[in-house]
């Protein structure tokens, strides 16, 4: 073969090789989301410089990379290609790797608790009706497109086209369709602040159900046990409910930093443990199990959680906003990217729905 087709290939397999390299680079971060035991999170990179599916490309909705990152020790586990990067919304996880049903597997280092996962992954059916009811006065609320009309009993609209209601002290905490924060009175009269705090009804049971947990240990492992009597009860019949390994473990505690919780049905508690492993934290909860954070604020009610520099409330929302306000009553203002990456305000509720701003 003559030297110039030697040269003309070399340049072409050099190009190509060229080509391919910069096919496999990808930027940026869209759509995190973590693991059932926040162990792990995955999120999407798009390619860079070559982009097959450009009628979406504008949408951050292009071919790139899904990337699994170990949240405790802090890197990279492994990544995938990916045809669009919002398929990562298609993944699913098992004891032992983030999978989709297409080709994408990514085996995890540790295995996450099946138990954890199926509670995951429970639903619960969303209520297009309900009724709420204060002081005598019964309204019906009614869901369309997730904006909310409230009527009396028969049947007059009194509140339209409203995002958010639920009742606090002795009236109404609503968010509005201009996303913002109004209270009413137990008749629906529009106040200028919020409802009095005084509560004109309190039944409180003179013999109710007890609980007291307890955190006891041996050489390797910290035991979580738990009894339940009643008002008055000598306590005698725990059970273990769980166990937690010793190892890198520096304190524990529960929410009352200390080793053991009575409450009862009156003045009810968050049955949870605190783990702090010194450079993370970890809250176990039965239900749960355990879930890691870089930094936990147990003087937030609920506690507010953070990992990755991303904020939220534990067991409410997950860690997705970059700012994370105290609740008012039943709703906190926050700052988040949304999926196109673009930063947005509005308010989180206690059971964790968002409503962004719009004006």
């Amino acid at each position: 073969m003559k030297i110039p087709y030697i040269i003309i290939l070399g340049i072409f397999a050099g190009i190509m090789i060229v080509i391919y390299w910069l096919s496999t680079i990808t930027e940026g971060e869209y759509y995190r989301r973590h693991s059932p035991d926040g162990q792990y999170s995955v999120y999407a990179s798009r390619n860079k410089y070559f982009n097959l599916n450009l009628p979406f490309v504008k949408f951050n909705d292009a071919g790139g990379k899904i990337h699994l990152y170990d949240e405790l020790e802090n890197k990279l586990v492994g990544s995938s290609s990916i045809g669009m990067i919002s398929d990562i919304n298609e993944l699913f996880w098992n004891e032992e790797e983030v999978y989709s049903k297409a080709s994408i597997n990514i085996k995890l280092p540790r295995k996450i608790d099946t138990k954890i996962i199926n509670d995951s992954e429970k639903s619960v059916p969303e209520k297009h009706t309900w009724i709420l009811s204060l002081h005598g006065n019964h309204y019906t609320i009614n869901r369309n497109h997730n904006r909310l009309t409230v009527s009396n009993k028969k049947g007059e609209i009194l509140l339209q086209n409203i995002q958010h209601i639920s009742q606090i002290n002795n009236g109404f905490q609503v968010l509005n369709d201009v996303t913002e924060i109004e209270y009413y009175d137990a008749e629906l009269n529009k106040l200028k602040n919020a409802p009095e705090t005084k509560i004109k009804y309190l039944d409180v049971c003179g013999n109710v159900a007890t609980y007291s947990l307890k955190i006891e240990k041996n050489d390797k492992y910290y035991f979580i046990k738990k009894a339940i009597g009643f008002t008055n009860y000598s306590f005698d019949n725990y059970t273990v409910i769980d166990s937690i390994s010793q190892t890198k473990v520096k304190d524990i505690y529960f929410v009352n930093k200390n080793h053991e919780l009575t409450h009862d049905e009156n003045i009810l508690k968050q049955e949870i443990v605190i783990i702090n492993f010194e450079t993370y934290f970890g809250i176990w909860s039965e239900k749960h199990g355990i879930e890691y954070f870089d930094a936990i604020d147990l003087k937030s009610t609920p506690i507010k959680v953070m990992r990755n520099n991303l904020y939220g409330y534990y067991s409410i929302t997950p860690t997705t906003y970059l700012k994370l306000d105290s609740f008012e009553y039943n709703l906190a203002r926050f700052e988040k990217n949304d999926s196109y990456g673009k930063k947005r305000n509005g308010y989180v509720d206690s059971k964790g729905d968002y409503f962004y701003q719009y004006k």
